[in-house]
């Protein structure tokens, strides 16, 4: 299956919260789409090519954060204070390899 923005949609969903407000939730996934893209294209291919040298043994994944942020928590001090933690993780391995 090819991807587009929309593709998602037509894969099984295991765990997904019931909007009651469709109408609601249409309008913020209209305003989501006018917001530039958090990553792009670029980012995404060189992440690919690490991935699969990790894959490979030929590199090292440090993988951390939440698993299901909320919108009420995505702020700059709880955005910061978690890179703060993966840097400080990092700096362990680092050291410790």
């Amino acid at each position: 299956m090819t991807w587009t923005p929309q593709s998602w949609r037509a894969k099984p969903i295991q765990q997904a919260p019931k909007y009651p407000d469709v109408a609601a939730l249409a309008a913020a996934e209209t305003r989501l789409a006018e917001y530039p893209p958090l990553v792009f294209a670029g980012e995404a291919r060189d992440l690919r090519g690490l991935l699969a040298k990790a894959s490979r043994g030929e590199a090292f994944l440090l993988q951390g954060g939440d698993c299901a942020e909320s919108f009420s928590e995505f702020r700059a001090p709880i955005i910061r204070d978690t890179f703060r933690v993966l840097l400080q993780m990092a700096v362990v391995l680092t050291f410790a390899g």
